[in-house]
Order: structure tokens, then C-alpha cells, then sequence
């Protein structure tokens, strides 16, 4: 298994906005190889910080993804206004682990 977990901060006040935008989203990323799930968490103590983390069946099929066309297009969608408000602090990947319990 791969996780990627990208970790967005936006400032407070825009935070609705961010979330409001992962709840529309396009799922295009649900139709491609390997892609096994997506989520959104917002901080409890910080409403700005938010992480979203995707576990898909290996590296390669996250690398395709992010080269696809459908990448492009979901990133695309985000509002002019708002893309610039959200820094990407880190992008973070697990790859040496492997589920052992559950």
C-alpha cells in the first residue's frame, strides 16, 4: 500500500471555502488504477490546517495519476480566488508499510 498525505494550510477564514471545494470535487481520481481511497481532515485546533490523505495499491499507480490528465483537471477546478490562499506545507509519503493488522 502508498499514502500520500498532503498537509494544506489556508487561513482560518478561508478554510470553509477549502472544504467546500474537496465536497465537490470531481472524483476523477476514483476511476484510475490502484486508487483505493481519499480523505479530508481538518485540525481541531487549527481550522486552516487541513490534510488529505490518499491510499492507493502502490507508487506507481499514484505517480500515473498525478501525470494524468484528470490531475490536471481536478486542480484546474479550483476556484481562481481561492489557489492561491492554499500553501502546500509538505507532501509526505508512506510506502515502506504495509498493513499488518486490522
Amino acid at each position: 500500500m502508498y499514502i500520500a498525505l498532503s498537509r494544506l494550510r489556508v487561513a482560518d477564514h478561508r478554510a470553509p471555502e477549502l472544504i467546500t471545494a474537496f465536497r465537490g470535487r470531481s472524483h476523477l481520481v476514483e476511476s484510475h488504477d490502484g486508487f483505493l481511497d481519499l480523505e479530508v481532515w481538518q485540525s481541531d485546533r487549527e481550522s486552516g490546517e487541513i490534510l488529505m490523505i490518499s491510499r492507493w495499491r502502490d507508487r506507481d499507480c499514484f505517480k500515473a495519476y498525478m501525470k494524468s490528465s484528470d490531475h490536471r483537471e481536478s486542480h484546474g477546478r479550483i476556484h481562481p480566488g481561492l489557489k492561491p490562499a492554499i500553501k502546500l506545507e509538505g507532501l509526505e509519503h508512506m510506502h515502506t508499510y504495509e498493513v499488518v493488522a486490522e
